[in-house]
């Protein structure tokens, strides 16, 4: 009867633990001596073994409670101990690091305890829940601390996980392993170029010689540095998929096998098809297999599933072997033995005591780049054998030129032979059709040198000189002249040969005159506008920067012209009005310029002009005759008329200092004071008007946050809130924004927030803020399970935005953060304009657990009335009535009717801009539930956090 594979895979696995286990316990000592001699040493060796249930702490495994002695797997419910005892006998302190290389452990932890077994350090890594502190590259899982001397201490490490539970640790001098990584880092880079080395090298053989095998030896190449990264942690960038490692090696290991299967049946061509789809079927089905069962039994099974498919290889080698040489199937199997070599040191490290070392990884490195270079080599055979069948093959062809003769006489492209002065030999028949002659011996009698064919003879000069230096030209586009005259376009293609007798040259010819013909075209559209046939916005830049660069001693003048009214054409009578509207009004202004001026259409109703060797005053007056042309127009639609306007920005580009890029954005600026000031207007720009230089200062921010998100140069602030009411039972603050400035000085938000809002840039200021306080967060657990509430503020275009509600919700999942932590405010005038989107905000994340507060509480005008409707759990009363509520009776009274209301509502109240310990104990006195301000705490960076 037999057995069913997944039966066998677990009885295999179950026999390879069992012995690795026992070995482990019946040749361990429970002591690691240390003196100044040490060096390295696996911590396997040295540890007793236990299993216990995953509710046992530490304490319980070294009293012996709930442990037992392995002797197989340990279930999904249990753990596996490693309790090793470090003595130290030497005379001064040595630091050490525990050292573990496997990423993909569910649970892993780690204690450090003195002699009376109190915790000195620990350390807690699961895969997938985001480990940011790993090193890169090559991440370890590392615990460092310092031996003293006479120093006993115990090192405890306890494994869950569902893969391999029993694989080396290895404890290192910390200097030692710092030249260890060195070392490594340096292997690595070898290796990884070797393996792109010969990645590039197929790849490249591939691309000039297009044989398939090569390119599944590519492939092959690919697949091994994708292992070679997840191998080394690469997963570790993206920590939540390093769990999921066995799956990526199962697809990965999947997809190598198919590849060498395709350079199997490419090698052996005799390979029946039958045993060639066992080749595909067998990868595939591990490979689903793999994603059915848990990561040991995907370890176990791909282990099984390599062996298994090399030994096939090799026998379909043996059995099909190339009859025209034996090479190819000796370097074949050579190829696999090596990489069997490799194969028993990689289960050697996931079974035994292997760490993979210098001399371990140059060991793999040379047998794997052995093994490729034995691919290669029966590859390049394999051609040899192939080339040899081809030589045979053209001494047939050689017979029979005749037939290529006859494809010479019906090519479809005009074929000739010439001297190099220019005469005549030979033509083929389209070479009569593309000059106009009947057959060969007219043309070759009346057109005797093809100087006649040249419609400039200066072509032919430049095409013999371009010959005479290349020996060859190819396609070369030349104006040419028919026999009755007419002009046309040919592309040419020519070489020259030399014999006893003489030089010649060797050309076909194309006629390329409609293709020509549309290649103008396309540069015509290129530089113009589609709709108008005036400059587009790319042709008028180029012009414009050109012109500015070399203008002469007029100084260069630039309209911007934006059409008023526009889009009440466009929105009423559709899309086919508004073009010709704009065809209109293009005609129109292009009737109305000086000479010598440029138009462009920049947009869809934004017009350019440009004026050289012109002054600024009759600039000036064309651009009033332009607003007044537009504004007498009248556009007719549908038995409709409309009238129209246009606001014209105009700037004098005299200052070489200034590029034209900004000439483009100050004429944009003042055609916006034009529209600002009432429309259907010319504005000049004028650099010293201080409403220009507010919105050139606006522009300037607008560059700066878009620099700050990109290069992170916004940082996290926070201010403390100290309860009032109650003992501090965690840390209560809000999360601020400063930006820091590329010279480090730290702006505050009031001087950019505003224009971030004005601009609806501050959708993705809060997304910075969100995500990297999350990050921060995520990052700090202890902090973490200390936090009672982090406030973040929201602006209310985050809260129209409708792809905001997910991106909070993607926030919270990727960071594990748990929702009753976080607090959002709304500044209470955003909340009523945007009343709508702010009850769908707090209603998806109140049903969540977050909690909601009202900022400035009491600046609005219906504070009272709209505070019933909003789900808020806190209610900041704005600061400007606690200041001076010591001195202002109203302030006072203020203070204590939004609190008064705010508890008859169930809601906490908190009081800002708390400056002294006076208006705290006043604050208290009225109830009021959290005081913050500079008598509390002042603002300081997240990452320096301290608690209050």
């Amino acid at each position: 009867m037999l057995v069913p594979i997944s039966q066998l895979t677990k009885y295999v696995a179950a026999l390879l633990i069992s012995w690795v286990v026992l070995s482990i316990n019946a040749f361990a000592s429970p002591r690691l001596v240390i003196d100044e001699s040490f060096e390295r040493e696996i911590i396997n060796h040295y540890a007793r073994v236990s299993i216990a249930p995953n509710s046992a702490t530490y304490f319980d495994v070294l009293t012996g409670s709930f442990t037992k002695t392995p002797t197989a797997t340990a279930s999904s419910t249990e753990r596996v101990w490693y309790s090793t005892e470090l003595v130290h006998s030497g005379y001064s302190a040595i630091p050490l690091v525990l050292n573990i290389d496997r990423l993909n452990v569910d649970d892993l932890q780690i204690y450090l305890l003195d002699s009376s077994q109190r915790i000195i350090k620990s350390y807690r890594y699961q895969a997938g829940k985001g480990d940011y502190s790993l090193r890169q590259p090559l991440p370890n899982i590392r615990l460092a601390f310092t031996l003293q001397p006479y120093q006993d201490a115990r090192l405890l490490i306890a494994v869950k996980d569902e893969g391999l539970k029993y694989f080396p640790m290895s404890l290192w001098e910390r200097d030692l392993l710092a030249q260890h990584d060195t070392n490594m880092l340096t292997l690595l880079g070898a290796v990884s170029g070797v393996m792109a080395l010969i990645a590039f090298y197929f790849l490249f053989s591939y691309l000039y010689q297009r044989i398939p095998t090569r390119f599944w030896l590519t492939m092959s190449s690919l697949v091994l540095i994708a292992l070679l990264f997840i191998t080394e942690g690469g997963l570790a960038f993206w920590p939540s998929l390093t769990n999921a490692s066995e799956h990526f090696y199962a697809v990965c290991f999947g997809v190598l096998l198919l590849c060498i299967g395709k350079v199997t049946h490419h090698l052996f061509s005799r390979v029946p098809f039958v045993l060639r789809l066992l080749n595909y079927a067998l990868p595939i089905a591990a490979t689903i297999y793999c994603f059915t069962v848990n990561a040991y039994m995907v370890t176990i099974t791909l282990l099984i599933l390599t062996a298994a498919m090399g030994l096939y290889h090799v026998t379909l080698a043996l059995i099909f072997k190339d009859k025209g040489s034996s090479v190819v199937s000796t370097t074949y199997i050579l190829a696999w033995l090596s990489f069997f070599a490799f194969y028993a040191l990689v289960t050697q490290n996931l079974f035994s005591d292997l760490i993979y070392t210098v001399d371990v990884a140059m060991g793999m490195l040379f047998f794997l780049t052995l093994g490729f270079l034995c691919f290669g080599f029966a590859v390049i055979t394999k051609e040899q054998v192939l080339n040899q069948h081809k030589l045979s093959s053209q001494a047939e062809t050689i017979s029979s030129l005749n037939h290529f003769y006859d494809l010479f006489r019906n090519s479809a492209e005009g074929h000739y032979t010439s001297t190099w002065d220019g005469k005549l030999i030979s033509v083929n028949p389209a070479m009569c059709t593309v000059f106009g002659y009947e057959n060969e011996e007219e043309m070759l009698s009346e057109g005797a040198s093809t100087k006649a064919f040249y419609a400039s003879p200066e072509d032919r000069h430049v095409l013999l000189g371009e010959i005479s230096q290349q020996g060859h030209v190819t396609r070369k586009e030349i104006r040419g002249k028919r026999r009755d005259g007419t002009e046309f376009w040919f592309s040419l293609s020519c070489q020259i040969r030399e014999n006893d007798e003489g030089t010649y040259l060797y050309g076909s010819i194309i006629d390329i005159t409609e293709k020509k013909q549309s290649d103008l075209s396309l540069q015509y559209l290129a530089t113009h506008d589609s709709l108008t046939g005036v400059y587009n916005r790319r042709q008028f830049e180029s012009v414009f920067k050109e012109k500015v660069h070399n203008h002469s001693a007029l100084p260069v003048c630039l309209l911007f012209l934006d059409l008023d009214r526009f889009k009440v054409v466009n929105d009423t009578c559709g899309h086919k009005a508004g073009d010709v509207l704009i065809k209109d009004v293009a005609r129109l202004i292009e009737n109305t310029l000086l000479p010598n001026a440029q138009l462009a259409r920049l947009g869809g109703d934004e017009f350019g002009v440009i004026y050289s060797d012109l002054d600024a005053d009759a600039v000036y007056l064309n651009a009033v005759k332009i607003l007044n042309a537009v504004q007498a127009y009248r556009f007719m639609w549908d038995n409709r008329i409309f009238n129209l306007g246009v606001s014209i920005g105009m700037v004098v580009c005299d200052d070489s200092n200034v590029s034209s890029g900004q000439y483009l954005s100050m004429a944009d600026a003042a055609c916006y004071f034009a529209k600002e000031q009432g429309r259907n207007q010319v504005h000049r720009y004028n650099k010293d008007d201080e409403s220009m230089q507010r919105y050139q200062r606006e522009l300037d921010w607008v560059s700066s946050i878009n620099n700050a998100l990109e290069e992170g140069r916004f940082e996290l602030y926070y201010q403390s809130l100290r309860p009032l009411s109650k003992a501090s039972d965690g840390h209560y603050y809000e999360v601020l924004l400063r930006l820091r400035e590329k010279d480090g000085k730290i702006v505050e938000p009031a001087n950019f927030l505003p224009t971030a809002e004005r601009f609806e840039m501050n959708v993705n200021v809060d997304k910075w803020v969100v995500t990297n306080t999350f990050k921060w967060l995520s990052e700090n657990p202890e902090h973490l399970a200390e936090l009672r509430r982090c406030s973040i503020n929201l602006n209310c275009h985050s809260l129209a935005d409708r792809d905001f509600t997910l991106f909070i919700l993607n926030a919270f999942e990727t960071f594990n953060i748990p929702y009753n932590k976080i607090c959002f405010e709304v500044i209470e005038s955003v909340a009523i304009i945007k009343m709508e989107d702010t009850l769908a905000f707090m209603r998806t994340f109140n049903r969540l657990g977050c909690s909601f507060a009202l900022d400035d509480f009491g600046s609005g005008f219906s504070s009272y009335s709209y505070l019933k409707s909003l789900p808020v759990n806190q209610v900041k009363i704005d600061g400007m009535f606690i200041k001076d509520m010591l001195n202002d009776s109203v302030d006072t009274a203020m203070v204590a009717s939004i609190n008064d209301v705010a508890k008859a509502m169930g809601m906490q109240t908190v009081g800002e801009f708390v400056e002294n310990e006076g208006t705290m104990a006043q604050l208290g006195k009225m109830g009021v539930d959290f005081a913050q301000g500079y008598s509390v705490a002042k603002p300081a960076p997240l990452r320096e956090f301290t608690p209050l």
